[in-house]
């Protein structure tokens, strides 16, 4: 009668075992996919953030070329008046997006792949767009320009009992190449548009 009921508990263990260790796998599986997944996308927006920056650092005051100068107040010396590299002139704004922010949000969010809609992810967002919950956020100083993308990413096997989507989010900061006839070394930045990145 107790080898029965041993033989009995040893067949309930090695079940228990065996379910046990198939739901380990299992969720092994799943966050070896998520975390490939996951890493995968990391790579893609860092890029999509750099190129963005690169983007709306290529947006070069036209001013600046021709060594114009801005409206300067009567106490601030001239030197801090000049033009800035990066197009952050109000003047060059269409719509509500500075020069720079447009080629720096257009670029971004194509290359991040950032839908329009969760429903129809092959229509793309532009630059118009609100860039909310994801897309693309840029500033600029005048002298360098900083991008910050935000993707949600869907995981292809979720846990049970987490989310299905995590936002990546990157950042990039760029600055803009202009040959002049005379070598500059710095550029003297002013208050970030539309406003300064978070920190």
């Amino acid at each position: 009668m107790s080898s029965r009921r041993t033989a009995r508990q040893r067949g309930q263990t090695l079940i228990v075992f065996a379910l046990g260790f198939a739901l380990f796998l299992f969720s092994l599986t799943c966050l070896v996919a998520d975390s490939a997944y996951l890493f995968v996308w990391s790579g893609r927006v860092e890029s999509a953030a750099q190129l963005g920056a690169q983007s709306g650092a290529d947006a070069v005051d036209p001013r600046y070329l021709y060594n114009a100068t801005g409206a300067c107040p009567a106490a601030t010396p001239a030197a801090a008046c000049a033009v800035q590299i990066v197009d952050i002139s109000t003047q060059d704004r269409e719509g509500t997006l500075y020069a720079f922010q447009r080629a720096c949000i257009e670029a971004a969010d194509q290359s991040a792949q950032i839908p329009r809609d969760a429903a129809n992810p092959l229509a793309l967002k532009t630059a118009d767009d609100p860039q909310v919950p994801e897309g693309t956020l840029c500033a600029s100083d005048g002298c360098r320009v900083y991008a910050e993308v935000a993707r949600v990413v869907h995981l292809p096997i979720p846990l049970p009992g987490f989310p299905d989507t995590v936002t990546v989010r990157a950042a990039g900061y760029a600055a803009p190449v202009v040959g002049t006839s005379v070598a500059t070394s710095t550029c003297t930045g002013i208050a970030w548009v539309p406003a300064p990145p978070p920190r």
